[in-house]
């Protein structure tokens, strides 16, 4: 994987590296002892935003969502936006204050991170190519890209794997969601936490969970906003006033 790249994903090994995370640390070796580790760690995360629409009713009460069903609102989410959305999320916990964006279409991808107003960027257009671009240093580089590292940029749907199990906190009315990672692309092994509010299942909230972790080293991410891509995202901007590397 392109080193250079800001792959969202790939802070779930970063995190599980600098949160001092190590192989002789125990894993979960049941789904009973990892739902108390990723759920102790998902409700300690800062409270989720909504990402309904603002004139919407604030849910009360108790979701009717069952964990025992059929019913899945990841599988939602993903028929709505698989290969097409454009999100917005902050960073939590770890990485509390770091603004995301991530824009994926048609084999196209662009991811940015905002740190303390530091902006940097990368813009993959399909043309076999990654352009990585720094706001704070006016400076760009180009490199080769695989297509088939897409799904390191794709935090909603890149790494997921099958489902693992659903719990629901009756107190907040959070529906959440555990699936498995694809460690060839999260580069660890762990989960992914999806939290959805229990009255309109709108995602709110994405955890990366390094296998045998607890809240220290996961990394946490409000989702601000979530909606069809934009196309001027994927298209190389103006460089003519930046340095090439």
């Amino acid at each position: 994987m392109n080193k250079k790249m800001i792959t969202i994903i790939a802070a779930l090994a970063m995190c599980t590296a600098m949160a001092g995370c190590s192989e002789s640390e125990p894993a979960s070796s049941s789904k009973a002892e990892t739902t108390t580790t990723t759920t102790a760690a998902a409700e300690s995360a800062a409270p989720a935003e909504s990402t309904a629409d603002e004139s919407a009713v604030t849910n009360v009460g108790t979701t009717d969502y069952d964990v025992d069903g059929d019913f899945r609102a990841f599988e939602q989410l993903k028929d709505k936006y698989d290969g097409n959305y454009l999100a917005s999320l902050t960073g939590q916990m770890t990485n509390n204050g770091t603004k995301y964006t991530i824009c994926i279409k048609d084999g196209k991808a662009y991811q940015s991170l905002t740190i303390q107003g530091m902006k940097s960027y990368t813009v993959c257009p399909g043309d076999g190519k990654l352009y990585n671009i720094s706001e704070g240093t006016t400076t760009y580089s180009i490199e080769d890209f695989d297509e088939s590292e897409l799904k390191a940029a794709d935090i909603l749907f890149g790494a997921t794997l099958d489902f693992d199990h659903a719990y629901v906190d009756t107190t907040t009315n959070v529906v959440q969601e555990y699936y498995n990672l694809d460690s060839s692309v999260s580069g660890g092994e762990g989960q992914i936490v999806y939290g959805f509010d229990g009255a309109t299942y709108d995602l709110q909230q994405v955890v990366l969970l390094p296998e045998g972790a607890d809240e220290s080293s996961a990394v946490y991410f409000t989702v601000d906003s979530i909606g069809e891509a934009d196309d001027s995202l994927l298209t190389v901007p103006d460089l003519s006033a930046y340095t090439e590397e």
